[in-house]
């Protein structure tokens, strides 16, 4: 090649490229040279040494290695310019010979591969950064870089969400594979490996709308995800692979599950509601329609003043014990604890459901310990708890049919079994027998159940008092179990002496003024209250009552809290203030049971609050109380 050829090729040659002689003076050197390495024009004749004196001591060996013959080369080599920059080069050194074949010196040829090294380096943190999010991401990533998806890479979470280990491979098609093999279904259909996200985006060439998927996994569980995928495109816009992102929403769907289960059982318990409700209305509404077109004799009327009697309890006990069990449940109520002997609650259970066991003929059998058995309780709830655990065996049990109540000593606890021969419970309704809302559901069709409020209620109370309660059954027509278990006091000799009823009765010819604006809920209060010989006035508002109150000088009254003008708050407050009821006992009877309205009531000088209607034991107590001494 010429002169001026070799100049022209030189100065356009696409890589860079030194000539040097065998002193390591520069002969030739492409313009790539010059500004790879930031070198002015005039570098022939000067030495390498001289125009780069920054180049490290190792290119002078490769120097001398090359001139004895070898050719030397580097696939990435940093080059510090003279300029502070560096550069990363791609270089080989060989030796030129002369027309008599000796070595004249070096020739070097090298690329500046500094943009590959840097996109490299960026490549390496990007996916470090990939993998580490992958790692820590809480939802389930895979993806696969070949379009027949053999080879799945799947993170953490995933692995996890399917019960696999990362050599496992849900699209492998062998017999032994699938033997380990994952199985999706949607919508109660099997879906084959080339139904999953991952392998639709890849073979569809698109974006797959999340698919929720029922996941039978290799442990015999199962588990529901949402999975989605998406194409991977290479620069030539060709799929090389895909992507799927799944989110185990098994959590959310057992909670969507549950929450369409409760809804649905509680309108299946407002249905039985309105059902158990209706119950007693009926005689009632019947009766009341029979005593107004007149009894044919006087046996008729007291017959049917005894069922509309007997009805109203029914109605009030089941209405209360709702009430009860929305309490619980918000842990609005608080036991008025004193010691109780457990004997005396079993009986006055017994007494409640006197009737109801006699009535159908049922044998009861009643067996306590020789020592008492002392609690530290509220005797009221706990009665609440046998009452109903009785009721419970009475109703359920055909007539001629057997009760027994146990009650022992274990060690710290008294143990109650009321055991009966009745209907039994299903296995499958043992687990929800103290929910309300399961037992509605679990009880369609057969309304002679009810709705199990009495026994949530008992549960309800009996573990405020620390307690537990079971239930047992071998099954349908096996009778049932019921196991209460509380905590006992130290043994002692109880001294308690009996309630003197007729002593309650002696007292109860009291002053009584009764408030209410319902003329009906007033006058049949007062007529009750007649019968207990309590002399009575009724006041239909605030105003009225407050002068009766100036005049009558009651020793109890009755204060219904919801009237319009001066509500009973206010009415109550102004007595307290007047010469004649500050040391009246004042009893707010009203439908408002919040824990807000007894506060006010207590505030404004309200001694007692009753809901109602209040049961006639209630009342005939509370005349009692009257006729204490006020403190």
């Amino acid at each position: 090649m010429t002169a001026p050829y070799f100049d022209i090729f030189l100065e356009n040659a696409p890589v860079a490229a030194a000539m040097f002689d065998r002193e390591m003076r520069y002969i030739a050197a492409s313009r790539r040279w010059l500004n790879s390495y930031g070198l002015p024009g005039d570098v022939i004749g000067k030495s390498h040494s001289e125009v780069t004196p920054e180049n490290p001591a190792r290119w002078k060996k490769v120097h001398e290695r090359v001139l004895r013959g070898e050719t030397v080369s580097a696939k990435e080599d940093r080059f510090d310019r003279s300029d502070g920059s560096v550069i990363w080069v791609r270089w080989e050194a060989r030796p030129w010979r002369s027309s008599g074949d000796d070595i004249g010196g070096v020739i070097v040829f090298a690329e500046d591969i500094t943009k590959y090294v840097q996109v490299r380096a960026d490549l390496i943190v990007t996916q470090q950064r990939l993998v580490a999010i992958m790692e820590a991401a809480p939802i389930g990533i895979a993806f696969s870089t070949d379009i027949g998806c053999q080879q799945v890479t799947r993170n953490a979470a995933l692995l996890s969400q399917l019960a696999t280990a990362p050599r496992d491979n849900g699209s492998a098609p062998t017999p032994r594979a699938a033997a380990r093999q994952l199985r999706f279904f949607q919508n109660g259909k099997e879906l084959s490996a080339k139904e999953l996200p991952l392998q639709r985006a890849v073979s569809e060439r698109a974006h797959i709308a999340p698919m929720e998927l029922d996941v039978l996994l290799p442990t015999g569980g199962r588990s529901v995800l949402e999975a989605s995928g998406a194409p991977i495109l290479g620069e030539d816009g060709e799929v090389i692979g895909g992507v799927e992102i799944t989110v185990d929403v098994t959590d959310r769907k057992r909670a969507e599950t549950a929450l369409q289960d409760v809804d649905r059982r509680r309108d299946e318990f407002l249905a039985t509601l309105a059902h158990e409700l209706r119950n007693p209305l009926a005689p009632i509404c019947n009766g009341l329609a029979a005593m107004k077109r007149g009894t044919k004799t006087e046996e008729d009327a007291v017959r049917v003043i005894a069922m509309m009697e007997r009805q109203s309890e029914h109605l009030l006990r089941f209405v209360d014990d709702l009430l009860e069990v929305s309490r619980i449940k918000r842990g609005k109520i608080k036991l008025v604890k004193d010691r109780v002997d457990l004997a005396g609650v079993i009986g006055d259970a017994y007494d409640m459901n006197r009737d109801l066991i006699g009535a159908a003929e049922l044998e009861l059998r009643i067996v306590l310990p020789d020592e008492p058995l002392l609690l530290d309780a509220d005797a009221v709830r706990l009665t609440q708890v046998f009452a109903n655990l009785l009721n419970n065996a009475a109703r359920h049990t055909d007539r001629g049919g057997r009760i027994e109540i146990v009650a022992t000593r274990v060690d710290e606890h008294a143990v109650v079994n009321v055991t009966d021969t009745g209907v039994g419970i299903a296995k499958e309704m043992l687990p929800h027998l103290f929910s309300l809302y399961s037992q509605a559901s679990d009880l369609q069709g057969r309304p002679e159940f009810g709705l199990g409020i009495g026994l949530a209620l008992a549960r309800g109370l009996v573990e405020l008092h620390r307690g537990s309660l079971e239930a047992h059954s071998e099954g349908e027509g096996r009778g049932a179990r019921f196991i209460v278990r509380l905590p006992c006091l130290a043994r002692v000799k109880p001294s308690i002496a009996p309630l003197n009823a007729a002593a309650i009765g002696a007292q109860t010819s009291r002053r009584v003024l009764i408030v209410d604006d319902e003329p009906d809920v007033a006058d049949s209060l007062a007529l009750l209250l007649s019968t207990f010989g309590a002399d009575v006035r009724v006041a239909r508002g605030g105003a009225e009552a407050l002068i009766t109150c100036a005049e009558f000088a009651p020793e109890l009254v009755f204060l219904d809290i919801g009237m319009p003008g001066m509500d009973g708050f206010e009415t109550a407050r102004r007595m307290r203030e007047s010469p004649t009821g500050i040391h009246a006992m004042l009893v707010a009877l009203t439908g408002w049971d919040g824990e807000e309205t007894r506060r006010r009531a207590v505030e404004v000088g309200f001694d007692r609050h009753l809901r109602k209607p209040a049961g006639s034991q209630e009342l005939e107590a509370l005349l009692h109380c009257a006729a204490q001494p006020q403190q």
